[in-house]
């Protein structure tokens, strides 16, 4: 708050400027002819619009680094065309030349030339800030307001070489700030091909024997499990078959173990008590209370991709959590925030 107005009080470009305004004097095919009004001495022309150029860079870096950003169109849109207004004075003279095609001594030089260079800017503001936010629509916009037919080729294919270079660096900037709070699945979902990965490729393994419970478990056990998995939320309830497997029977959640426990043994007398999780009275109680055991736990197959996945948690059932099973045995489990982790 502090650096930005001191900063902009020596770049007379700048200073007092609000955006709309400095953006349309980057668009002004007569900055250059009322140069003298914002030139900075000792910089010239080309040094102080590549000083407000470094200077809107980081202080817009800084700003949208803040816990809560605040807007990136214009500010992006005003450094890409101070971009291209560097660019347009960093031509060699017979590029310009080439590509201007006015002679220096017609009358209409300055002005044509001015106009020139307005160009850059404004292909500069249109196809960086389309790169920065990867929506073409950027570029749609500035040719729809500002109406230049000629502009519609070089306008377009900047914008789309510009959004091929962004995507070889780094992910949009609405994505990143989504992978920045740890919600990196979301753009990864959109934005890369995790989200054809199959379930067995995020899953996290679990030993049916320790990390669940048998469908007929002491209450003791179910107090172990809970004093062993600390940070567990979601635990499968299993029941063994031949060769090691255990079959999905069920779910229960930190909270619907505790309740079970309080409920049957509330003096902590009867640690061993065995108890039926596949009794209906636990998954439907016939008092209406909450159930204790989830009787039919979202499960998915190892391949089933990560978008069905995400489609299935937060469109279908809302859940945290989702069980990778094959022919009905429990593999593994896939939480919602394991879901949102970019991939790695």
């Amino acid at each position: 708050t502090i650096i930005n107005p001191l900063w902009a009080a020596y770049l007379p470009l700048l200073n007092g400027k609000p955006q709309p305004m400095l953006m349309n004097e980057l668009f002004d095919k007569t900055l250059m002819s009322r140069s003298d009004t914002w030139a900075v001495t000792g910089l010239g022309l080309t040094g102080t619009l590549i000083m407000c150029c470094v200077m809107k860079w980081y202080m817009t870096i800084a700003s949208l680094s803040l816990s809560m950003p605040t807007g990136v169109v214009a500010p992006t849109m005003i450094i890409g065309g101070l971009i291209g207004r560097v660019f347009g004075h960093l031509l060699p003279a017979i590029v310009v030349s080439t590509l201007f095609g006015v002679s220096p001594d017609s009358p209409n030089y300055e002005e044509e030339y001015g106009a020139f260079l307005a160009r850059f800017a404004i292909i500069g503001a249109g196809c960086f800030c389309a790169s920065v936010c990867r929506a073409f629509a950027m570029a749609i916009t500035v040719f729809e307001v500002l109406a230049l037919p000629n502009a519609v080729l070089p306008l377009c294919s900047s914008t789309i070489v510009a959004i091929y270079v962004a995507n070889q660096v780094e992910m949009p900037f609405f994505d990143k700030n989504l992978a920045g709070r740890g919600l990196g699945g979301i753009p990864a979902l959109t934005y890369t091909d995790h989200a054809e990965a199959p379930a067995f490729s995020i899953m996290k393994k679990v030993d049916v024997y320790k990390d669940c419970l048998l469908w007929k478990s002491r209450l003791f056990d179910m107090h172990e499990l809970l004093k062993k998995h600390p940070d567990e939320e979601d635990f499968a309830v299993v029941r063994p078959i031949d060769d090691g497997e255990c079959v999905l029977m069920g779910s229960m959640t930190r909270n619907q173990i505790d309740r079970l426990i309080s409920a049957l043994d509330p003096d902590g007398t009867k640690p061993d008590l065995q108890i039926d999780l596949m009794d209906p009275e636990l998954q439907r109680p016939a008092d209406g209370s909450e159930p204790y055991v989830e009787g039919c736990p979202p499960h998915v197959t190892p391949n089933t991709t990560v978008r069905e996945i995400y489609l299935i948690m937060k469109v279908a059932h809302g859940e945290n959590v989702v069980f990778v099973t094959r022919d009905g045995c429990l593999l593994g489990t896939i939480t919602f925030g394991a879901l949102m982790q970019a991939k790695k």
